[in-house]
């Protein structure tokens, strides 16, 4: 009896030990990663998490956009996150468009049916055999499970694209604000049915609870300070799209998103 404790001691201790080297080494890993010096050359502009529920099934949805220059043409842009089992994953981004400055949109996203991302990550972009980090200024980025929409210091306003779609004869628009609290904020949609010839202004209305699953919301404001907004718009039965961009009002200032000078498009969908 005396020899099988001793075996289950050590065996017990070697799982001990292996937990502790695997939790040393996440920790590590994460130091490495927040010593590295950012770069000008890649930067998160926004990123989001949810919990996307409906009454059968539960995802964990993850979401990132990313600036990167142009400094060639073959380039791989990525997330590089924790796991809850100590692990380093890389999330691959899919270029998304191209702006000024020589300058490129990558996004992409995760939607897993369990837990497997923790709160830690940072961006990674490989071009010309160099890597590039964007670390959060040696911090790291942390985001929880279901906080919603983080907002980079250079943006203040962000179409929601999940979120925005065409409901039959209605157009739902939805968007992440910066919140100010120092002055009252406004949320507007500019839009038009006949390529500008004509436009509409819609106000969008404050989310301070917004359903993003059958038993989840997002609280406005999050964590980093981030407010929800949406709207409804309805228009005639012959209208198949409308072009339109979001404007955010506060402190006598206007700050646009629209989709960097080309406009968000919404064709409605026929069921």
């Amino acid at each position: 009896m005396r020899k099988i404790c001793l075996v289950l001691s050590v065996i017990l201790g070697l799982f001990s030990c292996t937990s502790d080297v695997d939790n040393l080494d996440s920790e590590m890993k994460s130091i490495e990663l927040s010593a590295k010096t950012s770069s000008e050359n890649v930067k998160l502009l926004t990123a989001w998490t949810a919990n996307r529920s409906s009454p059968v099934q539960i995802n964990y949805q993850r979401k990132f956009k990313v600036k990167v220059k142009n400094l060639a043409y073959q380039k791989e842009v990525a997330i590089h996150h924790a796991t809850y089992n100590g692990n380093w994953v890389d999330i691959p981004l899919t270029f998304e468009q191209a702006i000024d400055n020589d300058e490129e949109i990558w996004v992409g996203e995760v939607t897993p049916d369990y837990e497997i991302y923790s709160d830690e990550f940072v961006v990674k972009y490989t071009v010309n055999g160099e890597t590039y980090w964007d670390n959060n200024n040696g911090k790291n980025y942390s985001m929880l499970v279901n906080v919603g929409g983080y907002l980079s210091p250079e943006i203040n306003v962000e179409l929601n694209k999940d979120f925005t779609r065409s409901t039959g004869a209605s157009f739902a628009i939805n968007v992440n604000a910066r919140r100010n609290y120092g002055a009252p904020a406004a949320v507007e949609v500019v839009y038009t049915t006949d390529n500008w010839v004509t436009k509409n202004t819609v106000p969008l209305t404050y989310q301070r609870y917004f359903r993003v699953g059958y038993a989840h919301y997002i609280m406005s404001p999050n964590q980093f300070d981030v407010d929800v907004y949406d709207t409804s718009i309805r228009v005639a039965d012959n209208v198949q799209s409308i072009d339109f961009a979001i404007i955010y009002k506060v402190d006598g200032q206007e700050y646009w998103d629209n989709n960097y000078g080309d406009n968000y498009t919404l064709n409605k969908i026929i069921y």
